[in-house]
């Protein structure tokens, strides 16, 4: 079961959202916060909600949501979003949550949000196949685990950046749509190893690289400008809020000798074994 969040406060939300209800598998279930829900009218599936502030402040909206319109409790929730950037750097993107130090923009002070590693890698080789598919002159990545809100359930955003033009572009939120539908009805995701990956930086192109390349999901990403701020309490939420995530993936260049072994020894600390990219092993080359 997943929970779709959508923002009337968001354009590029609302642009993914009007592609997703194009699709004639949504039947409408009630309202919240005076906007219809939305069901598929096939199986448990998705329920599709639309708040009204902007998603970074949306504590608790999955037990919300379940409380009020009476479904089941979602197994993932997906956000529907824009990304926003000083760069303005064309980009569509999924990324984890939560908060490694002060909870600036949601969220909660050195409080990290479960991840999900399977749907959210899912969607990040999706994204890349249909970009490249319709020639969308967007860069696609994960980005680093950042910002709220604060869920008990485990999370991703799929988001459209960096610039107001590109919020409102309509080929970037039918890709986003298509790759949030076929997420919901996949029966069950790749059975890889789960890490968690440490260093880098904010679009954490290396991680990209790797979950595109290898078989493996990655859950939790601590970029190198949290390591040096972030509480050891905060950096063990990444493993500890990262389901079956066994492995930790350490990315050697962008930090020096001395923080490579301290932050290699810090997470063999806490389960984790750290590996290297030769480690995994390759997928399948398409034709």
């Amino acid at each position: 079961m997943f929970l779709l969040v959508a923002s009337n406060e968001d354009i590029a939300s609302m642009g993914i959202r009007k592609a997703l209800i194009a699709e004639p598998i949504w039947e409408e279930k009630g309202t919240f916060e005076g906007n219809p829900v939305l069901g598929m009218t096939e199986g448990a599936g998705a329920t599709l909600v639309t708040i009204n502030e902007h998603h970074l402040y949306a504590d608790d909206i999955d037990k919300k949501a379940t409380t009020q319109l009476g479904i089941t409790a979602p197994s993932t929730v997906i956000f529907l979003s824009r990304h926003r950037s000083e760069s303005g750097l064309r980009t569509l993107t999924v990324h984890p949550i939560g908060c490694f130090g002060k909870a600036d923009f949601g969220g909660r002070d050195g409080t990290l949000i479960p991840s999900a590693p399977g749907p959210m890698t899912h969607a990040l080789r999706l994204i890349h196949e249909r970009a490249k598919a319709r020639n969308l002159d967007f860069k696609v990545s994960y980005e680093a685990t950042h910002h709220g809100p604060y869920l008990e359930t485990p999370t991703f955003y799929i988001e459209i950046g960096s610039e107001e033009k590109a919020w409102a572009e309509v080929p970037p939120a039918e890709v986003l749509a298509s790759v949030v539908l076929d997420v919901i009805k996949a029966e069950s995701f790749e059975k890889v190893p789960i890490v968690i990956g440490v260093g880098g930086g904010h679009y954490a192109p290396r991680f990209t690289d790797m979950a595109r390349q290898k078989r493996v999901s990655f859950g939790h990403m601590v970029p190198g400008y949290v390591l040096e701020k972030a509480s050891e309490e905060a950096l063990a939420q990444a493993y500890k809020k990262t389901p079956h995530a066994r492995l930790v993936y350490l990315h050697r260049k962008s930090m020096n000798g001395e923080n490579f072994t301290r932050f290699k020894s810090f997470f063999e600390s806490l389960g984790l074994e750290a590996i290297r990219e030769h480690d995994l092993e390759d997928r399948p080359t398409k034709t």
